[in-house]
């Protein structure tokens, strides 16, 4: 996915760089920083040839300019916006806009992480793909997969519901097409964190993930430290 930060005051653009990528991980694409709206327009308008932003976090105050104004020129761009702002008195206004959510400075890490997560939950819900299921091809919504194993050129997806289904491609190229909370726990699983339920521990420093629909899912120690953030908000 594609992010753009429109902030301008810099310790705060590096602070929500920082939380952007702790929270989306290896599903961020394409970051980028601007510190005024002109700067921004023009990103916007390149990126439309090309690799469209999926999320944009904005300031409303930015060197004198206005952020709503950048919303009323884009207005009809398929990005999702979510505010930062001191200016909490204007949180009315943001949902002419459609905005996603509203978070008013000063901040915490975890509100902005709810705020990411918003978006996060809501691309689940509406993303979908197409599987073969009993000799057939089907689309299945994001949010009903429970996990994803690889199996040579192919992925063997299991769903929430435990049944099974196949898809053609390799899980490297898959995981580009899924939603940010799929997460590489393994070199050959990825797994809907929106469904994690418990990590367990074993002797030898071995460690499994269960979900809402499977147990023993492994689980690599390099993958170990940012599963276990996940897991703990």
């Amino acid at each position: 996915m594609n992010v753009l930060i429109l902030e301008d005051e810099p310790l705060i653009a590096q602070g929500l760089a920082r939380e952007v990528r702790a929270h989306f991980g290896a599903r961020l694409r394409n970051l980028v920083l601007h510190d005024n709206v002109p700067q921004a327009l023009a990103a916007l308008a390149q990126e439309q040839g090309q690799e469209q932003v999926d999320l944009l976090l904005l300031d409303l105050h930015l060197h004198g300019a206005d952020g709503y104004e950048l919303l009323r020129q884009v207005r009809h761009a398929p990005f999702q916006t979510i505010i930062v702002s001191a200016h909490a008195e204007r949180s009315i206004t943001a949902f002419e806009f459609g905005v996603l959510d509203f978070v008013a400075k000063p901040f915490s890490r975890e509100r902005l992480h709810k705020a990411l997560q918003r978006y996060t939950e809501r691309h689940a819900q509406a993303a979908s793909l197409a599987v073969k299921k009993r000799g057939a091809l089907e689309w299945i919504a994001m949010a009903e997969i429970d996990h994803v194993q690889a199996d040579g050129h192919y992925s063997n997806i299991v769903l929430r519901s435990g049944e099974r289904c196949f898809h053609d491609l390799p899980i490297d190229k898959l995981m580009a097409l899924l939603p940010p909370h799929f997460l590489r726990v393994h070199r050959s699983y990825l797994v809907n964190s929106l469904g994690f339920k418990r990590l367990q521990i074993a002797a030898g420093g071995k460690y499994a993930l269960d979900t809402q629909t499977s147990t023993g899912i492994p689980v690599s120690r390099s993958s170990y430290p940012a599963l276990k953030r996940r897991l703990l908000g």
